[in-house]
């Protein structure tokens, strides 16, 4: 009997008990027996580079997407064939931006296949902007949209008019969720040109993009400035918060296990802005499997069973996750549903990351400088944000640019 070793990075307990369960299930189709090493999202980075580093641990590894690139150029990825590939339906089965992250720039071989998609979502109450006479359809989707109704919203005599999360550093989602901003100011984080890459976090642009993303967060009450995902999401599921900017398991309507019968009935859900951030969950084969035919050979099996629909079907119901195959998309959220017009724009029209090889590490530092600049917004209220940003940003783009210069 062929075992295989299988690591994940679950968010809750019900991931490992749906996870098991389909492990059991391939097992009987296969009579492969998958063991299942589990990590977390605080450690599984410093535990990658250690595989990389040595060239031995699971056969398989579920590692969030934009990992991806800089764990291929350290050699310790099993590039996926054609054949492979063709075999999970090609490229055009899976939602583009997922696909993206599987990429290395200037690369032509795919490097992961995505299991799962990611991104941020504004979860709001529909009775209350109407009280206030804000139609919920428009009042959200742009930069501009976002601006105008969370300013309505702050004048109200509502006890929270709007959240946004935050969290000490390492926090990765602050870049995420500010990457939406920018995209739609025409910014970016990073230029990719024949003469090579460049930071351009401190462009005008992208500095657009992050005030208006920063003023958002100047808006929220002093009292709850600095609450993390799980705090923010708990007190609108408990009807305290008009609108909060979430994460899409939060936003599916099944998963407000705690919200009460008057946020359930009124819960609406848009897209950050017109260019949303959407990133995801990938499965990847470290090199090191390679030297064991029969296991490899099984990974890629099990790579096949756990991106199929069937398996994403199963995984979005009762998991509630975002999943990386167009199909399962279209038929977990079709139209009429609460969440189509924004899990659609997303997997539409969402941008990933350019998949450069040291973009973990970019990642990293952005968004502990993003922090700061958070950080200093909150301290500084009278502050002005373009002062801010050039503070902190503008040293920051220049370490950044040496990083890439060698």
């Amino acid at each position: 009997m062929v075992e295989i070793e299988l690591s994940t990075i679950p968010d809750a307990e019900i991931d490992l008990q749906v996870m098991r369960s389909l492990l059991e299930e391939f097992y009987e189709q296969s009579g492969v027996k998958v063991r299942l090493d589990t990590m977390t999202w605080g450690t599984a980075w410093t535990d990658f580079v250690t595989m990389a580093s040595h060239g031995k641990g699971p056969d398989l590894s579920h590692i969030g997407g934009t990992w991806v690139s800089s764990l291929a150029i350290m050699n310790a990825l099993r590039p996926f064939p054609a054949n492979d590939i063709d075999e999970m339906g090609g490229e055009k089965a899976f939602l583009r931006p997922t696909w993206q992250s599987g990429l290395l720039y200037g690369d032509e071989r795919i490097w992961a296949i995505p299991w799962t998609g990611y991104t941020f979502v504004i979860c709001y109450r529909k009775d209350l902007l109407e009280q206030l006479g804000i139609d919920g359809e428009t009042a959200f989707g742009t930069t501009e949209g976002v601006a105008s109704t969370v300013r309505k919203l702050e004048q109200s005599p509502l006890e929270i008019p709007w959240l946004i999360p935050s969290s000490s550093p390492p926090y990765t989602d602050l870049i995420h969720m500010a990457a939406s901003w920018v995209w739609e100011a025409g910014g970016d984080f990073i230029r990719i040109d024949p003469d090579g890459e460049e930071v351009v976090l401190n462009s005008v642009q992208a500095f657009q993009g992050l005030k208006a993303w920063l003023e958002l967060y100047r808006l929220i009450p002093d009292t709850y400035a600095n609450l993390n995902q799980f705090d923010t999401s708990n007190l609108f599921a408990r009807g305290r918060a008009a609108a909060v900017v979430a994460d899409n398991r939060f936003a599916s309507s099944e998963y407000l296990g705690g919200a009460n019968d008057t946020v359930r009935k009124n819960l609406g859900v848009a897209p950050l802005t017109s260019v949303p951030w959407y990133g995801g969950g990938s499965l990847v084969i470290w090199r090191h499997t390679q030297g064991y035919p029969e296991r490899e050979h099984a990974a890629v099996q099990l790579v096949h069973f756990l991106t199929g629909k069937a398996a994403e079907l199963r995984w979005g119901r009762e998991v509630h996750s975002l999943p990386a195959r167009v199909e399962v998309v279209q038929e977990l959220y079709p139209e009429g549903s609460s969440l189509h017009r924004a899990f659609n724009l997303a997997s539409e029209s969402g941008r990933a990351y350019p998949p450069v090889p040291l973009w973990r590490r970019l990642e990293y530092q952005i968004a502990q400088g993003l922090y700061q600049c958070l950080q200093q917004c909150r301290e500084n209220r009278s502050k002005d944000i373009d002062v801010i940003l050039h503070e902190q940003l503008d040293p920051l783009t220049e370490r950044l640019n040496l990083t890439l210069k060698g």
